[in-house]
């Protein structure tokens, strides 16, 4: 998901409508708080990254990005106790964010938590806030068919078959994003006879195919099963895989829905769905996860 947000950080604010040569400037600039933030009940609160935006051609190598002098706190709504987040430094962009380093907050299913941000960007005082409301437990991964597999395999009569997943869903959740990503990757392994790319041998760009991802969305709002589905665009490599599916909830489906997603038919822009309060961009919510593995073989 950094990758998602990255691209956010770079993008000032588009100044135009209706027009497909859309004319992107500085004029419509102004400075927000960027946020990127998911709970995982069971795991500690850690990884939420607090940064700025920034204008068009901004030296980037003078401006960081993180904003390490943040308050940054967490609010348990079931008891009103506020938790004091800590920024953790790092060399790497990767490794800069907040946590919260005691051992007396637990993220429970079911809990609503909010996020409160203040900080100083440009000498302006913002602040932001969003709460996100943890999905209900009873989510879990129940199979995957095939675990192991050779590259497209067919069935008898000659159609290719699919890799599926099947879950048990949350319920009032409605949205599972499924993420692939192999565990090897590189140009040896590469699956050059595939029929959606061509690609010449030892001159694939792999950080454009170590990381794929799928959704399933307006499921039934009660417990039952479904299925997700592994496409054969998704998998680049012979390799193990990791696939991780996120129950999520409407803060941060909202956002995988909308951020890519900001032109209308009309050629009209719209911001993408952020739910965060004041001057905040980004997304702040919660998830239930399950991983299972996969193997493609030569």
């Amino acid at each position: 998901m950094t990758k998602i947000l990255t691209l956010l950080v770079a993008v000032p604010l588009l100044n135009g409508c209706g027009d497909p040569g859309l004319l992107v400037t500085n004029d419509a600039y102004e400075s927000r708080i960027v946020i990127e933030g998911v709970l995982i009940p069971g795991r500690p609160v850690d990884r939420i990254r607090v940064m700025r935006n920034v204008r068009l051609e901004q030296n980037l190598t003078r401006t960081p990005l993180t904003l390490s002098d943040a308050n940054v706190s967490l609010i348990d709504e079931s008891n009103g106790k506020r938790y004091q987040l800590r920024y953790h430094p790092g060399t790497l962009f990767i490794e800069q964010y907040f946590e919260y380093t005691g051992k007396d907050l637990q993220i429970e299913h079911g809990g609503t938590y909010t996020l409160e941000v203040d900080a100083v960007v440009e000498t302006r005082q913002l602040s932001t806030r969003a709460t996100t409301t943890v999905p209900e437990p009873g989510f879990e991964i129940l199979d995957i068919s095939p675990a192991v597999t050779t590259y497209r395999p067919t069935d008898a009569n000659g159609d290719i078959e699919d890799i599926t997943i099947a879950i048990q869903r949350s319920p009032g959740t409605r949205f599972y994003l499924l993420t692939v990503r192999p565990l090897s990757a590189s140009q040896t392994n590469f699956i050059y006879d595939n029929p959606f790319v061509d690609e010449s041998p030892g001159e694939v760009d792999l950080d454009d195919f170590n990381y794929e991802w799928e959704w399933l969305q307006n499921t039934p709002v009660e417990a039952g099963r479904s299925t997700m589905h592994v496409f054969w665009w998704d998998v680049w490599f012979y390799s193990r895989y990791e696939i991780v599916i996120f129950a999520a909830d409407t803060n941060y489906s909202s956002f995988l829905q909308t951020f890519d997603d900001v032109q209308e038919d009309d050629g009209n822009f719209h911001a993408p769905e952020f739910r965060l309060e004041g001057d905040g961009i980004g997304y702040f919510g919660s998830a239930v996860t399950d991983t299972v593995m996969l193997e493609i073989t030569r």
